[in-house]
């Protein structure tokens, strides 16, 4: 990049993206195996909330078919 100062934004937005990552998650970097598990749990976490949304949202249009075309 051209302009320093742009650059030194970004580098600290970024360092405070990854600050409030870690702040919200409430892993600790000082024990990686503890925070490696913590991590994939909460992946595993937000894919089961993923696939209840979207199996909620299919079912929700099968039964708008079912409603609105066997009347």
């Amino acid at each position: 990049m051209d302009n320093p100062a742009k650059t030194a934004l970004l580098i600290m937005l970024l360092l405070f993206i990854i600050l409030a990552f870690f702040a919200i998650t409430g892993i600790d970097v000082r024990r990686p195996e503890q925070a490696a598990y913590k991590l994939a749990d909460k992946v595993v976490q937000l894919n089961r909330a993923i696939n209840q949304m979207m199996r909620n949202v299919i079912f929700s249009i099968r039964m708008w078919f079912q409603d609105t075309f066997t009347n």
